[in-house]
């Protein structure tokens, strides 16, 4: 399933759009050092986490997206880091829980 895919299937919001990427598998995790080691090229990463370092993360290993869950408010910084990098920023409404709960109904599976 391709990122687009994703924002229409769910009606999540896209703040920063790279709608060709992949998913391949998804990953929750609100622990960076966590996240980088356990997340891949194609992988739709959910974390509360919403500072500029979530970005680095998500570069450095490939991440399809990053899902921001609860609402959680994303700073400007933030999606200026992720234009410049790439980096695909959704917004999603509900838990954490209810998103990966959503991927999985969707067909993305675990890493």
């Amino acid at each position: 399933m391709k990122v687009k895919e994703l924002i229409d299937a769910t009606g999540w919001d896209a703040l920063t759009l790279i709608p060709d990427k992949q998913i391949t598998s998804a990953y929750t995790c609100d622990l960076l050092s966590f996240a980088m080691a356990n997340t891949q090229s194609g992988t739709a990463w959910i974390t509360v986490q919403s500072h500029v370092n979530v970005v680095a993360v998500a570069s450095l290993t490939g991440c399809a997206c990053v899902i921001i869950p609860c609402g959680t408010s994303v700073s400007e910084e933030t999606l200026e880091a992720a234009k410049t990098k790439d980096v695909c920023i959704v917004s999603a409404p509900c838990s954490a829980y209810a998103a990966a709960a959503r991927l999985y109904r969707l067909g993305i599976g675990d890493i």
